[in-house]
C-alpha cells in the first residue's frame, strides 16, 4: 500500500471522527439543553449518519469512488432538509424568534448543517481526485483508531435511533416534540 493511500485513510478517519463530533454536539442539544429535534433535524441527522457509514465502508472495504458516491448522495439529501428548514425560518413572521433552536456562532444548527453537508460534498471530490487504484483483493486490517471510530459511529448511530423512538414512537414526528 503507498503512502497516499495511507494518508487517504488516515484523512478519512480523521473526517469520520468530525462529523461523529458534529453529531454529539447535536445530541448535547438534545439531552444537556432540552432541545428536542424537529422532524427536519432528525432527517438532517440521518444524512450525516450517511456521510459517516459511507466514509466507514472505505475503511472497511478499502478506498474506493463508490464509497465517496455514497457519501456526497446523503450530503446532497442532507442538504436539501438543511435549506428546507433554513427557508421556513429565513423570513420569520409576526412573533415568531429568528430561528429555531439555539444558535451557535450566530448560526442555527440547521444552517451549519449545510455548510458540513456542503463541506462533505467537497471533501468526497477532492479524495477522489486523489485516490489511487487499489487492489480490489488486498487485505487490510483495521487500525485501532479506525476500530475505536467503528464503536463510536455505532454508539452515536444507536443513541440517535432510541432517542428518535421516544421523541416519534413508532409514528411520525411531530413539529415540535411528541404528538400529544
Amino acid at each position: 500500500m503507498t503512502n497516499n493511500n495511507n494518508l487517504l485513510y488516515q484523512l478519512n478517519s480523521i473526517c469520520i471522527l468530525i462529523v461523529s463530533g458534529i453529531l454529539l454536539g447535536a445530541l448535547y442539544f438534545q439531552f444537556g439543553l432540552h432541545e428536542d429535534p424537529c422532524p427536519l433535524c432528525l432527517l438532517q441527522r440521518m444524512g450525516m449518519m450517511g456521510v459517516i457509514i459511507a466514509l466507514c465502508l472505505n475503511i472497511h472495504f478499502g478506498i474506493r469512488k463508490e464509497h465517496f458516491g455514497v457519501a456526497i448522495l446523503a450530503s446532497l439529501v442532507g442538504s436539501v432538509y438543511s435549506v428546507r428548514q433554513i427557508l421556513l425560518h429565513i423570513c420569520p413572521g409576526p412573533g415568531e424568534s429568528g430561528g429555531y433552536g439555539t444558535a451557535v456562532f450566530n448560526m442555527h444548527l440547521y444552517t451549519w448543517a449545510l455548510v458540513v453537508f456542503l463541506c462533505s460534498i467537497i471533501g468526497c471530490v477532492l479524495f477522489i481526485f486523489y485516490i489511487k487504484d487499489e487492489d480490489k483483493n488486498l487485505q487490510r486490517a483495521p487500525l485501532k483508531i479506525e476500530k475505536f471510530t467503528f464503536a463510536l459511529v455505532a454508539l452515536i448511530t444507536l443513541v440517535n435511533v432510541v432517542a428518535t423512538l421516544f421523541e416519534c414512537q413508532l409514528g411520525p414526528c411531530c413539529e415540535n416534540g411528541p404528538c400529544p
